[in-house]
């Protein structure tokens, strides 16, 4: 947050819009360059050395091979936006994908074996350092070669150090034997990131190619202070819950109960935060940005509206990868991406603005039925899970209007900037408390008992 809110200052929209434009390329690539191993090496339960040695070598080759296809598809890139100096950007990103896919087993290792900690440091090192980095270079007016130079510095620290961090140093495998049923896996999972790259990239696209580098510009700072609640909770809680449920997968009702609990936790964390962020947007942006960036506020209360749901949505993917129901994970990812689609499409002609919006109602349209799929594919009761998150949303929805009404009645008397910000969290904290206690008293105990240092009865 504190280098995006230094760089922010530093560069332009057209700089993020030029980087926008190729990460929406190779995001595709990314979507699809661990061959979906990572997750088939979490999950399966007995995994010998030389079938690991063997999955490494081939997301290296495929890296290879994404790199390799991503330099020499630039010229096409640059051509498509009509900026030349896309052709450039895009070789040196595509190094990235060569990086990534070597780092897939130890991350995986280190998920495998929970050992968060680490995961952690190897990340928090790479955010620090390449951000430290893309400062210093914007500083000497680099420009968006910053922004390039920071994508790469940090897939670099992150592979260096996921091998000492895992205790996993690869050697040559022996055979490639017993390693057809997670290929096979790793393949399905492959092709969902696949699609789902279109229902996650394709508005990035349509809005460089029909509304410029700037307005791209503005539209990735809105999708990144959008993502960025669910990508912490998201991050935090799937490192842990799919190992422990794909632990328990023949115990179902402690699986069950297990998803649960943490479906709660998500909910509360990571949809209140998506409401508190629509209702702090003007104030946020202002704080974050800086004044040349207020265009992204209207985008990013409708892509704030389209994130309420999103964390209970990413939950439906681990249910998929712990049944290992490969295949019915592709067909979901189909089914998302054509809503997502569609909504882009209807959308575009109205700018950003009206892309974030139709996203909006598409993604608010299919939360059910994704939520449905994924408790079919573990067995899981669903009426059970929608017991334990309406009263939850109900109290971040209560929240965010008592929030934004409070900012607009400050707002009108003359309220400072950093002094509304505050006094609109301070109020959040306490509506959202309150109905909690009043509308979810469980969820309430087990949060006073988290902060009081105490163990959790709920």
């Amino acid at each position: 947050m504190g280098s995006t809110a230094l760089l922010a200052r530093l560069l332009s929209p057209t700089d993020y819009g030029l980087l926008g434009m190729v990460a929406a390329v190779t995001a595709l690539a990314q979507a699809s360059s661990d061959f979906g191993l990572s997750w088939a090496t979490v999950q399966r339960a007995q995994l010998s050395r030389n079938q690991i040695d063997a999955l490494l070598v081939i997301n290296a080759a495929f890296g290879l091979f994404l790199m390799v296809l991503c330099a020499l598809s630039a010229p096409y890139v640059a051509a498509f936006y009509h900026r030349p100096e896309l052709t450039k950007i895009m070789i040196a990103a595509s190094t990235a994908l060569l990086l990534s896919t070597i780092s897939v087993q130890p991350t995986a290792l280190m998920r495998r074996q929970m050992k968060l900690k680490e995961l952690s440091l190897c990340s928090l090192w790479a955010l620090l350092i390449s951000g430290v980095a893309a400062i210093v270079l914007a500083r000497l007016g680099f420009g968006y070669w910053a922004l390039v130079a920071q994508l790469i510095l940090q897939q670099a620290i992150t592979t260096a150090l996921s091998f000492p961090m895992s205790g996993y140093f690869p050697r040559l495998p022996r055979n490639f034997l017993n390693v057809g049923s997670l290929v096979t896996f790793g393949g399905y999972s492959a092709a969902y990131g696949i699609v789902n790259y279109f229902a996650r990239n394709l508005d990035n696209v349509l809005v460089g190619k029909f509304w410029g580098a700037t307005a791209l510009g503005f539209y990735s700072r809105a999708y990144f202070l959008m993502t960025l609640p669910g990508m912490i909770v998201m991050g935090v809680f799937g490192g842990v819950l799919i190992p422990a449920m794909a632990s328990l997968r023949k115990e179902p009702v402690r699986m069950e109960a297990v998803y649960v609990r943490a479906l709660r936790l998500i909910t509360v964390l990571g949809c209140a935060s998506a409401v508190g962020l629509a209702a702090t947007a003007p104030e946020l942006v202002d704080l974050v940005y800086g004044p040349k960036w207020r265009a992204v506020v209207p985008i990013l209360l409708w892509l704030s509206a389209a994130s309420i749901l999103q964390p209970i949505q990413n939950t439906v993917g681990w249910l998929y990868i712990v049944a290992e129901d490969g295949r019915g994970m592709l067909l979901l990812g189909f089914m998302v991406a054509g809503f997502a689609t569609m909504a882009f499409v209807i959308g575009i002609a109205s700018g950003p603005v009206g892309v974030a919006r139709a996203y909006a109602v598409a993604n608010t349209i299919i939360a059910y039925p994704v939520l449905v799929m994924g408790h079919r594919a573990c067995r899981l009761n669903v009426r059970k899970s929608l017991a334990v998150i309406a009263p939850l949303l109900a109290c971040a929805l209560i929240m965010g209007a008592v929030v934004w009404i409070a900012g607009l009645e400050a707002s009108a008397i003359g309220v400072g900037l950093r002094t509304r910000l505050a006094l609109k969290v301070a109020i959040g904290v306490a509506v959202y408390t309150v109905c909690l206690r009043q509308l979810s008293r469980p969820t309430y105990s087990e949060i006073l008992n988290h902060l009081l240092g105490q163990s959790s009865t709920a």
